[in-house]
Formats: C-alpha cells, structure tokens, sequence
C-alpha cells in the first residue's frame, strides 16, 4: 500500500504546478507576435485608431 501524502508534499507539489503553469503562459504570450502580446495597452483615440 501506497503511503498517505503529507500536507507539506502537497503543497510542495502545488507550488511546483504553479510555478510551471507560469513559466508556460509566459513561454506561449512570447511567441505571439508583439501586436497580439501588447493589444492591452493600446487606448482608443478620438473616433479612430489607437496609441499606445
């Protein structure tokens, strides 16, 4: 039989999740072009176009 897993695994083992989900969202936002990466920022102008 397996042993039970302890809180202090467990958590150890969230943190490291976290920390991966991370790294691969930040992996994913990087290979987007920068006009898909930065979208956010810009801010409507007058009627028409945007800057940023």
């Amino acid at each position: 039989m397996k042993k039970p897993i302890g809180r202090k695994a467990r958590l150890a083992a969230v943190k490291r999740e976290s920390e991966r989900a991370l790294l691969d969202l930040i992996r994913r936002r990087l290979a987007m072009p920068p006009e898909r990466r930065t979208h956010f920022l810009r801010t409507r102008v007058a009627f028409r176009g945007t800057a940023l």
